[in-house]
């Protein structure tokens, strides 16, 4: 290229970068809000965890394959239309899952079934249409970035999706705090929102409340003497020490409610447990009460945390449609000459030679296979920290819910200087060999949850400092791994084949939710916390093993093209 084309291509080329990340990150609105919007689904509808655990594990299955068929469209369409047109869609199902319970003539209470399958079908359906974001992103970077340089350039496009998720955390942070209406004086609201958390939330607060509490025997609902609704937890509690079993009875009428609410207005500023003190209730109690009532506060605030990204989201796929171009050659400028294949001329290459190349560079291509492999346990590691790190910090960690919240938040942050600097690592040192990079990710992710796994079983004076930055350090290494194959992935199918290669990669990485899900929970119910962290460090293990063995093998696969 001349010096005026060579200007002219870095300008598209950084433009295509900047906005299919923006374009991703939008993806990630109307994709993770589902999960900030659950607190206030559940208390208005009772929606128990399982549900929501049975229905995400559904929608990761769905998507992983969404992924895959999208790839391999994406080999074949325009990228243009293909990711402009996949937000605008996602767009419109996250409208229309705030406008469900309208729709069908649901109010407060516990939801009926057609609810939750309405719920499930928008789901499955924005899954579908999530799995044309990145497989038009990778047809697009291949064609726009030479292989030498794809590694730095698209570690920094990976970035997309944890700048998109914190973002949206922060926006439905503010959404689910400041917005919705209040029915806290509306006593039949408040009565069917009670009912709906003790007998979803509560039940899991009492549990972590105190070590000695075996089992949730039940829930009782009644009419005490002034005719307020009560609902009573019924437990049983353990005693280690003289083997003593005790029943225990926490009673939410009205009447304790409306104390608590008065005591924290003539009190403000006041503790859980000086309220507890005020109101002579148990302190888990409170508690309890004071999340009725922030949830009576904003009822519909969920529906808002739908709304709003789904309108940026709207906006974005138009901006999209504006930025975006499939190749250079659509702009008048030269295909890359280092990435060249024997079916760049599109014009005059029959369906039939595309995919006995498609055949040939993915399916056929053991380095393909064995980066789909490895996917899956670098998927199984992430989504154990992501999805359970709340859950296993406050459980068997004894952290407080803000300790958990910024473990996981300082997990990502880690996560993106990992992804820059496991790029740059893999272009600068390793000559673009994007696997040996992953080799020693994947070792410094295991010693990290081995370190983890110490500090669990041997407490010190600051362990949640000390758990935090092992666990942050984990997220540093899992994120290399978590970039670079997709890039490896795109080099050895080279340009023409990169979204199938990533479709087919991507399955096996959201198949490992049948693991990190369903898998992790049974263990932790059934053996206990211990077992979860011994299992995610051998995941880590056998990963290195499967990019051990891919050691030997060449940066891309351009000159069997």
């Amino acid at each position: 290229m001349d010096a005026q084309t060579q200007k002219r291509f870095k300008i598209w080329q950084w433009r295509t970068i900047f906005a299919t990340m923006i374009g991703y990150a939008l993806f990630y609105f109307v994709r993770k809000n589902f999960s900030f919007a659950m607190p206030g689904m559940a208390a208005e509808y009772g929606i128990s965890n399982t549900s929501f655990g049975v229905l995400m594990t559904i929608v990761g299955m769905v998507y992983g394959f969404s992924r895959f068929f999208n790839g391999v469209i994406a080999d074949r369409m325009n990228a243009r239309y293909h990711m402009s047109i996949g937000l605008f869609a996602c767009a419109l199902v996250s409208l229309a899952f705030g406008f469900a319970p309208m729709v069908l003539g649901v109010e407060i209470g516990v939801a009926p079934h057609i609810l939750i399958v309405a719920f499930a079908i928008l789901l499955v359906l924005n899954n579908i249409f999530q799995g044309s974001g990145f497989p038009p992103c990778a047809r697009l970077l291949t064609h726009w970035i030479p292989p030498q340089e794809l590694a730095t350039k698209m570690s920094i496009w990976n970035t997309s999706h944890s700048i998109g998720a914190s973002l949206l955390a922060i926006l439905c942070g503010f959404i689910m705090g400041t917005m919705g209406k209040n029915v806290s004086n509306d006593a039949a609201a408040v009565d069917k929102m009670t009912y709906n958390y003790v007998s979803t939330a509560f039940k899991d607060d009492i549990k972590k409340s105190d070590i000695r509490i075996a089992k949730v025997n039940g829930v009782k609902v009644e009419k005490d003497n002034d005719g307020y609704l009560v609902y009573g937890i019924y437990t049983y509690k353990s005693n280690f020490e003289d083997g003593r079993r005790d029943t225990t009875v926490y009673d939410f009428s009205r009447k304790n409610y409306l104390a608590v609410e008065r005591a924290a207005a003539t009190h403000v500023g006041a503790s859980i447990e000086e309220l507890a003190e005020l109101t002579e209730l148990p302190v888990v109690q409170v508690k309890a009460s004071q999340s009725i009532a922030s949830r009576a506060s904003h009822t519909g605030a969920w529906q808002w945390a739908f709304w709003i990204p789904g309108l940026l989201a709207l906006v974005g796929a138009v901006g999209l449609f504006a930025l975006l171009r499939d190749t250079p050659k659509s702009v008048g400028l030269p295909e890359l000459e280092m990435a060249k294949t024997s079916i760049d001329d599109d014009e005059h290459t029959d369906a039939a030679a595309r995919r006995a190349f498609v055949q040939k560079m993915v399916y056929k291509n053991p380095i393909i296979w064995a980066l789909a492999l490895a996917n899956f346990f670098v998927y199984v590691v992430r989504f154990s920290v992501l999805d359970w790190g709340p859950k296993f910090l406050t459980e068997a960690c004894d952290m407080a819910y803000s300790s958990a919240g910024a473990a996981v938040a300082v997990f990502e942050i880690l996560g993106i200087i990992g992804m820059l600097v496991a790029g740059w690592v893999t272009d600068k040192l390793f000559g673009g060999r994007a696997h040996r990079t992953c080799l020693w990710c994947m070792v410094g992710a295991a010693l990290c949850m081995a370190g983890f796994y110490y500090f669990y079983l041997s407490p010190t004076e600051e362990p949640d400092a000390l758990l935090i930055g092992v666990l942050a350090m984990a997220g540093f290494f899992i994120y290399g791994p978590q970039a670079l194959i997709g890039i490896a992935a795109a080099n050895q199918a080279t340009k023409k084949a990169a979204a199938t290669a990533n479709g087919l990669v991507g399955i096996f990485g959201y198949l490992s939710t049948a693991v990190s899900g369903l898998g992790v929970g049974w263990l932790a119910d059934n053996y206990g916390w211990s077992y979860v962290f011994m299992g995610v460090i051998a995941m880590a293990i056998v990963g290195g093993v499967v990019f051990l063995a891919m050691w030997g093998a060449k940066r891309d696969g351009y000159d069997k093209a």
